[in-house]
């Protein structure tokens, strides 16, 4: 059935103009004036009718059409002028100095008009200066502000360390911004309140390519809704580049996502990356665990979307998470153990995390986090954080002194950070890479032989 159309508007009444101000309900002094401008000689600027920028000055409390013609006859036409005169001479500011030029210069004669329009442009200068003054700090909030991103596999334990140490310690909780995983976006998408994720687990052939997609944008929609938050440390739930180089590539190993749908993700890639570089994290947390303790957890915590994952699907997740973070010298992939790791990679890191902070780099890495340190944490035990509150506060204060590690990097060289962030970059797939020194150097062969799981 065609929509029931209302009957058309008079050619003789205009539309009312946009108001500028809540207060204001100047709509039908405008018709009126329309209407009498219309019927003193047809219009246009013979009949005196105002520009459309000056019209608009109706949405100005104490502005009607007598007052709007004596504004616009002093040269005040639109509310730039206004405003000019507000903080120019002879006014300078004072709003006493402006209802008295409104009265004696421009002929308003009630003065609580005059009040009126001066309080409204009083406002709108004021606000305009606060707005401008606030950018400059709340970026340079921004700029010093870190972001850490928290990766792991499936079950490893991010929302337990996010919620339990990250939240409840006193090390972190005043410190930080939590940015959880959007799990409930995936789960419940649009009107119909699809469930994508539960789609990907059932049918990942199927929908691998839509879910990434969807994780990619939801990823975005993170970043844009956080990043401007002012607690100096940002906690996110796994990033876009564990995606890329852990899930995205575990799909396309499975065939379950084929080249062409890949080739379309990485085109989009860089460029979002280039325009948000706030997804850019300063330092990864890598929680770490045994493919089987994470089955185990996950068996225990029952996602209804989680049944038909395998115990060998998070073995291949952990192995890219391991290819990614901690690669070995020849392509020779080992399985780290936290309580391995090579001692005396910074001297200038803390003792309690000298032995667990990594620096990412080889050919395989997006050229944004080479060279982004990465902190490992051992999830391998099970700990009732709600009971061992020592277990609890180790953690906490491991990922405070990383965060004051993080933060001496990032004030010594602000524009390294900056050329990273802004040069051109391209994504590789995993094919070889090491582990790297701060002074750029090479982890030696003999240490890496050392490190068996």
């Amino acid at each position: 059935m065609p929509p029931v159309l209302g009957p058309a508007p008079s050619p003789s009444c205009a539309p009312s103009p946009p108001l500028l101000h809540p207060r204001a309900a100047a709509g039908a002094g405008c018709l009126r004036f329309a209407s009498s401008a219309a019927s003193a000689g047809g219009g246009g600027k013979e009949a005196g009718v105002p520009a459309r920028e000056s019209v608009e000055l109706l949405g100005i409390p104490g502005v009607g059409p007598r007052n709007l013609r004596k504004l616009v006859d002093g040269g005040l036409r639109d509310l730039a002028r206004l405003k000019q005169l507000y903080t120019d001479k002879p006014v300078g500011g004072s709003a006493e100095k402006m209802v008295q030029f409104l009265q004696s210069s421009v002929g308003i004669i009630h003065k609580s008009h005059a009040e009126s329009i001066t309080s409204f442009v009083k406002d709108s200068v004021v606000g305009e200066l606060k707005d401008k003054s606030e950018v400059p700090i709340m970026q340079a909030t921004r700029d010093k502000r870190i972001t850490f991103c928290v990766e792991g596999n499936i079950s490893v334990g991010k929302s337990t360390f996010l919620q339990k140490i990250a939240n409840e310690t006193v090390e972190l909780r005043d410190l930080v911004e939590i940015v959880p995983e959007p799990v409930s976006k995936w789960q419940d998408v649009g009107p119909d309140h699809f469930n994508i994720l539960g789609a990907f687990y059932a049918e990942p052939q199927r929908y691998a390519y839509t879910f990434q997609n969807y994780v990619f944008v939801t990823r975005i929609m993170q970043e844009k809704e956080s990043c401007g938050g002012i607690k100096p440390l940002r906690l996110v739930e796994r990033s876009i580049f564990s995606d890329r180089m852990v899930f995205v590539r575990a799909v396309h190993e499975a065939n379950w996502l084929n080249g062409m749908e890949l080739s379309i993700y990485d085109s989009w890639f860089d460029p979002v990356l280039s325009s948000l570089p706030g997804l850019i994290p300063d330092g990864f947390i890598y929680l770490r665990a045994t493919p089987d303790t994470c089955h185990k957890r996950m068996m225990l915590r029952s996602r209804a979307e989680e049944g038909s994952v395998t115990l060998q699907y998070l073995r291949d997740l952990h192995e890219k998470h391991e290819c990614w973070l901690l690669p070995s010298e020849h392509g020779n992939h080992r399985l780290l153990s936290a309580s391995q790791l090579p001692c005396s990679i910074d001297n200038s890191l803390h003792p309690d995390i000298k032995d667990r902070v990594f620096y990412l780099k080889g050919s395989h890495m997006h050229s944004s986090i080479q060279k982004v340190p990465a902190l490992v944490l051992d999830c391998e035990p099970n700990i009732d954080f709600s009971r061992d509150v020592e277990a609890k506060r180790k953690y906490a204060l491991q990922v405070a002194k990383f965060f004051e590690f993080v933060k001496k990097l990032k004030e010594a060289s602000p524009d390294q950070n900056i050329v990273t962030k802004d040069k051109k970059q391209q994504i590789l797939l995993p094919h070889s890479g090491g582990l790297f020194l701060q002074d750029g150097s090479p982890l030696s062969e003999s240490s890496l032989k050392q490190l068996t799981f």
